[in-house]
């Protein structure tokens, strides 16, 4: 398992290399770093939008139609979706990782959904545009997941609390958490039991774009039942 983690983590940092030379030909971005400067950078921004928008000539009422795709008004469902295809990709593409469990390895797949919360720590928007990109450190965490060894299959699910920090020049983020799994099926005695985990988090991409790959480190401590000190890791595709 660790040689599995390391080597794709060497991937990863040899794929961040090749995307910071090709970054040299990117648009430029103005970026903020600290709550305060990114309020700031906000405050600026809504100016600067304000002041553009003045400049701009009005447009006249076009009436509504229906927005309709095969006969019925699918429209605006289908264009949502399609707006944000990063976003729907995260919540449905699984990360993949691995445990040992005691002596015995396991697969694990999981959707670790998360939803930023608090002020902004880092911020960006590409120069001549006025769409400020926001990081969020603090997130909530929910994670479903699945577990496979040849005790058979459980399921789980692990509500939690992650920090990142991710500065705008930096292309890895790091981070650390914490939460409970609770898992929740399984050929095992008692057929539910919670844990106490903690978490090391490592973030692939540059702040603030959408779209990264996240490699977690984590550590369960189980009150009941076997295997009660459970390690393992995980990677995946994520759009915080």
């Amino acid at each position: 398992m660790l040689r599995i983690l390391v080597l794709t983590l060497l991937a990863l940092l040899a794929l961040v290399g090749g995307e910071q030379r090709a970054a040299a030909e990117d648009p430029k971005y103005d970026y903020a770093d600290g709550m305060k400067a990114c309020a700031d950078f906000d405050a600026k921004n809504e100016r600067e939008l304000a002041a553009w928008a003045k400049t701009q000539p009005a447009i006249p009422y076009q009436y509504p139609r229906d927005d309709n795709v095969l006969g019925a008004p699918w429209g605006p469902i289908t264009s949502g979706l399609g707006s944000a295809p990063e976003l729907v990709l995260a919540s449905i593409i699984p990360h993949f990782g691995a445990q040992l469990r005691g002596q015995n390895p396991a697969a694990v797949v999981t959707w670790p959904w998360s939803i930023p919360i608090g002020p902004a720590f880092t911020c960006s928007r590409k120069q001549g545009t006025f769409t400020v990109r926001e990081l969020r450190s603090n997130r909530l965490l929910l994670e479903p997941g699945l577990v496979s060894s040849n005790r058979g299959t459980g399921v789980y699910v692990r509500p939690g609390y992650r920090f990142l920090y991710h500065p705008s020049e930096w292309v890895v983020g790091i981070g650390a958490g914490v939460g409970s799994t609770i898992e929740l099926a399984g050929n095992r005695e008692p057929p539910v039991r919670p844990s106490v985990s903690a978490e090391v988090v490592i973030q692939f991409g540059h702040c603030c774009d959408s779209s990264y790959f996240t490699l977690t480190f984590r550590y369960d401590h189980f009150f009941a039942g076997d295997s009660t000190n459970i390690i393992g890791g995980a990677l995946g595709y994520t759009f915080f």
